[in-house]
C-alpha cells in the first residue's frame, strides 16, 4: 500500500498527557515530508487552539478544526469548507445538556463562549487551545451558526448517557460523539472525522486508499475506517484498537513516532529485506496445514473413518441406509479451512444430526486417534519450497513458530521431518490466540511478527490481532479472497519471496 498523506489526531496521539509536542514527534513528521508523505492533523480544537502545533511542525496542508466542521488553509484563517449547525438544534442540544447537568461551551466564528469561566476543564482547555473564553449568560445568543457545542462534566458516566440519548434525539440533524471521557461534541452531521479523510482527499486529489490516520478517540473512528490505512494509538480504547489496521505505542512512548516509522515509512514498498518483508520483522509464524505441509488428505481420511464410524452404528440402530462420508465432497464442504469442532458441527447439521456436545468432543478425539495412528504409517509431505524460506528465515537470524488447530502438531512436524525449525510450537488452540501466544513465545510483539497462512478465516484472525504483517499462501485459487479477509500480499509459496530479491508487488 502507497500512503501519500498521513492524517492524525492531537489530543491523545499527536501530543503527550502533558500537551506536548516531543522531539521524536517533530523528527518523524520531517521524516514523513523526507520520503514525499504529506502530513497534517485534524482535532476537535477550534483553528486558533491549533496554532501552536501549526508552527512546531510547520505544517503546510490544509488543516480540520472541529473534527471537521471547517477546514481552513494553513494560515488557520483562510475557510475552505465549514459545516455550521442549524440554530433551532444547536439550541435543542444546549437546553438539553443544561438540563441533564452538564456545563456547555458554544464554538461559533473565531470565538469559544462559556457561561462560567471557573467550571470544570475551563482552564484546561484554555491552556490547550492557547485564548481565553468569552463569558456569556445566555448561550442562546450565540448560536446562530455555531460550529460546534460542547457538553462537559466530571461524571463521565452521566457525559456517556447524554451522547446517547442526543444521539437519539438529534437524528440526522446532527451528531454527538465524546472526544474525551469527559466532553460530548455536537457538530453537523458531516463535521466528523470520515469526512475530514473525503474532504483531504478531494482538496489534494489523493485517494482515499492513500491515505492513512491515526487516532485514539471513539470519534477517530470514522477516520480510522474511512483511510486507506487505519493506525489506532496504545492508549486507545479496546473498541478503537479493534478497528484499527495496526496498533501502536501509546502517547506517552512517542507512540506517533514509533506508528511513523513501523507502519508507513517501514510498509511495502518504502523498505523490503532480502526475505521479502518489513525491515521491523523479527519473527515469522506459519500456519502448519497447507502452509508447510500436504496434511490435508491426512485430516479428510482420519474424518472419513471417524464419521464413517458414527454413520454406520446409527445406520444399524435406526435401520436406516448407511450414506458414508465423501472424502472429497464433505471435505471441502464441512471441514477445509474451519476449526475441528466447527466442522464437525456442520457436517452433523448438513446429516440432520443433533448430538450433545459431550459427544461431539468425543468424536473429535476419535478423529485425533485416528490420525494419530494414520501418522505412524505414513510421512507426511512438507512443500519444499516453503522449507526452503523457513531455513532461509532462520539464517537471517528471526525467529519461527509454527501453528495450528490441531493438538497433534509436534507429531505432524515430527512425521514431516521439520520439529527442529522451529523455536515455538503451538496447537488445539484457536486464532487469533494461537498467533498471540506463539508471538509471546518467541519474545515479540504483533507489530514485529509476518504471519503466513492459506485460510481467509486465518488471514482474517492475524489481521485482527494486529499483526505487521499478513502473508496469504494460496494453495488453491483464491488469491482475491485472501486479499478481501485481509492478506497484505498473497503468493502461492512463501519461496516466491525470495525470487523477488527484496521488490513485493
Amino acid at each position: 500500500m502507497t500512503i501519500k498523506l498521513l492524517i492524525a489526531d492531537i489530543d491523545g496521539t499527536l501530543v503527550t498527557r502533558d500537551k506536548a509536542v516531543t522531539a521524536r514527534t517533530r523528527e518523524a513528521v520531517a521524516r514523513l515530508r523526507a520520503s514525499g508523505i504529506q502530513f497534517t492533523v485534524t482535532s476537535g480544537r477550534p483553528p486558533r487552539g491549533m496554532a501552536g502545533l501549526v508552527a512546531a511542525l510547520d505544517l503546510t496542508d490544509p488543516v480540520a478544526a472541529f473534527n471537521g466542521g471547517v477546514y481552513v488553509k494553513s494560515d488557520l484563517t483562510t475557510v475552505l469548507e465549514q459545516r455550521t449547525i442549524p440554530p433551532a438544534i444547536a439550541r435543542q442540544a444546549v437546553d438539553f445538556m443544561l438540563q441533564a447537568g452538564l456545563d456547555v461551551w458554544v464554538y461559533q466564528g473565531a470565538d469559544w463562549f462559556l457561561r462560567d469561566p471557573e467550571a470544570f476543564r475551563v482552564a484546561r482547555e484554555r491552556s490547550n487551545v492557547g485564548f481565553d473564553p468569552v463569558v456569556i449568560a445566555d448561550l442562546h445568543g450565540v448560536l446562530n451558526a455555531p460550529i460546534k457545542l460542547v457538553g462537559v462534566s466530571e461524571d463521565t458516566e452521566r457525559v456517556a448517557r447524554c451522547e446517547a440519548e442526543l444521539s437519539l434525539r438529534l437524528g440526522t440533524e446532527a451528531s454527538a460523539a465524546r472526544s474525551t471521557p469527559y466532553y460530548v461534541d455536537v457538530t453537523h452531521p458531516e463535521a466528523n472525522k470520515g469526512m475530514v479523510v473525503r474532504e483531504a482527499a478531494r482538496l489534494l486529489a489523493i485517494p482515499i486508499e492513500q491515505i492513512a490516520a491515526i487516532g485514539d478517540m471513539a470519534n477517530d473512528l470514522p477516520m480510522l475506517t474511512t483511510a486507506g490505512l487505519g493506525l489506532a494509538m496504545g492508549n486507545a480504547s479496546a473498541e478503537v484498537q479493534r478497528f484499527a489496521r495496526h496498533v501502536t505505542r501509546t502517547n506517552d512512548e512517542d507512540g506517533f513516532a514509533y506508528a511513523v516509522d513501523a507502519f508507513i515509512l517501514g510498509q511495502p514498498p518504502f523498505a523490503r529485506t532480502k526475505l521479502g518483508l518489513p525491515p521491523r520483522t523479527r519473527a515469522c509464524l506459519f500456519g502448519l496445514d497447507g502452509v508447510l505441509a500436504q496434511t490435508s488428505s491426512l485430516h479428510a481420511r482420519a474424518w472419513k473413518q471417524v464419521c464413517d464410524y458414527y454413520l454406520r452404528r446409527r445406520a444399524r440402530a435406526s435401520g436406516q441406509p448407511f450414506i458414508p462420508f465423501d472424502l472429497v465432497r464433505d471435505t471441502c464442504h464441512y471441514f477445509d479451512g474451519k476449526p475441528p469442532l466447527e466442522g464437525l458441527h456442520a457436517f452433523l447439521d448438513a446429516r440432520g444430526i443433533a448430538l450433545p456436545e459431550s459427544t461431539v468432543h468425543a468424536l473429535n478425539d476419535r478423529k485425533a486417534e485416528f490420525l494419530v495412528e494414520l501418522l505412524r504409517q505414513e510421512q507426511v509431505e512438507t512443500y519444499e519450497g516453503t522449507v526452503g524460506y523457513v531455513q532461509a528465515v532462520r539464517a537471517a537470524g528471526l525467529r519461527t513458530a509454527v501453528v495450528s488447530a490441531s493438538r497433534h502438531c509436534a507429531e505432524l512436524l515430527q512425521s514431516a521431518g521439520i520439529l527442529d525449525l522451529f523455536d515455538a510450537r503451538l496447537g488445539a488452540t484457536q486464532p487469533p490466540e494461537v498467533y498471540l501466544a506463539a508471538a509471546r513465545a518467541l519474545g515479540v510483539g504483533s507489530e514485529e511478527a509476518v504471519v503466513f497462512e492459506d485460510t481467509p478465516a486465518g488471514v482474517a484472525a492475524a489481521r485482527a490481532a494486529h499483526f505487521a504483517y499478513v502473508i496469504g499462501v494460496d494453495r488453491l485459487g483464491r488469491p482475491a479472497e485472501l486479499r478481501r479477509h485481509g492478506a497484505d500480499l498473497v503468493v502461492t509459496d512463501p519461496a516466491d519471496l525470495l525470487e523477488q530479491d527484496g521488490t513485493l508487488h
